[in-house]
């Protein structure tokens, strides 16, 4: 009897200490499920980014070296006809306006030196040295090669994808096909989540078009289209922290981002991405109630066999 006793006490006492384990289990299990939830959303964000980055960054090479395969602009590099590329790059342009949605196709052509050529949408500003400050051209220029980037210009971060033209093995120059990165927001908009390309402030001597564009911290929004509600919360946020942390949650935005390089590997801004709170909650609710399903299955495995554990030494002691 008394070892029964003792064994009696010893099961409740195993069995309390079990109630505890697995009641800090599962807190602790529904804690971490929501921070997991919150990486994977912000992982989920900049996949999206990455998917839409390869999908420009193919369009722009791609039309790039196109246009540079036209023998009417060989020609003009090659004789050093301006007017030929001119008239050339109108036909393309129209082309493009009747066929495709690029509707403002913006295309600068260099010469072998690195000088401006032409450009399409500023025909009277040509013979600039562009050596000096577009490491893209130079890069292309040396190693032949296409070269897709974002730069910072006068209207702020730009993607270009720049490519050589080459007659046989002569190298007659190089042509840039210039595009804004504003149907990023759009499509991110369309899913009810939301995008800013955002460039550092430092930079707004070069992108003078910027200076009386909307501040984020220590930025200046690029982004032509934006959710106004999505900015003044981005307005209060200090992306500094964002940097450090990778995720911030706020009552109504999860944020996350993804660094700007040029093609120097210098940072020169970020996409700074978002989530709505809403949708963030429910993702965590989901996350949590399956946690919480899977969690209690283990807990009642676990207490199940432990009192069959019990009963069975009760069992035992009593033969």
């Amino acid at each position: 009897m008394n070892n029964l006793s003792v064994l009696s006490k010893v099961s409740l006492v195993l069995l309390l200490v079990s109630a505890v384990a697995i009641g800090f289990y599962i807190t602790t299990t529904l804690s971490q499920a929501e921070e997991k939830t919150y990486t994977k959303l912000a992982e989920k964000l900049i996949s999206d980014l990455k998917s839409e980055e390869e999908l420009v960054e193919n369009i722009g090479v791609t039309n790039a070296l196109l246009i540079a395969d036209n023998n009417r602009i060989r020609q003009a590099l090659d004789e050093n006809n301006r007017d030929i590329a001119i008239d050339e790059l109108k036909v393309i342009s129209a082309n493009y306006k009747k066929s495709t949605k690029i509707k403002d196709l913006k295309i600068h052509i260099h010469t072998s030196d690195v000088r401006s050529f032409v450009r399409n949408w500023k025909l009277n500003k040509f013979g600039d040295d562009l050596s000096g400050f577009r490491k893209t051209i130079v890069y292309v220029k040396e190693m032949q090669q296409p070269v897709f980037s974002f730069e910072v210009g006068r209207i702020g971060l730009t993607l270009r994808s720049i490519v050589p033209i080459l007659q046989g093995h002569k190298y007659l120059g190089s042509l840039e096909f210039i595009q804004s990165f504003d149907n990023v927001p759009k499509k991110f908009a369309k899913k009810g989540n939301d995008h800013l390309l955002l460039m550092n402030d430092s930079l707004v001597y070069i992108a003078t078009d910027l200076k009386d564009a909307p501040t984020v911290d220590h930025y200046k929004v690029c982004s032509k289209f934006s959710n106004p509600d999505f900015l003044k919360a981005a307005q209060r946020l200090d992306i500094d922290t964002l940097v450090q942390e990778g995720v911030l949650v706020t009552d109504q935005y999860l944020f996350t981002y993804k660094a700007v390089k040029d093609m120097s590997n210098n940072n020169v801004g970020i996409h700074l991405l978002g989530m709505s709170s809403q949708e963030v909650r429910s993702a965590v609710e989901k996350t949590k109630s399956s946690t919480l399903i899977l969690a209690g299955i283990s807990a009642f495995l676990f207490i199940f066999i432990l009192f069959m554990l019990i009963v069975l030494r009760k069992q035992k002691a009593k033969a």
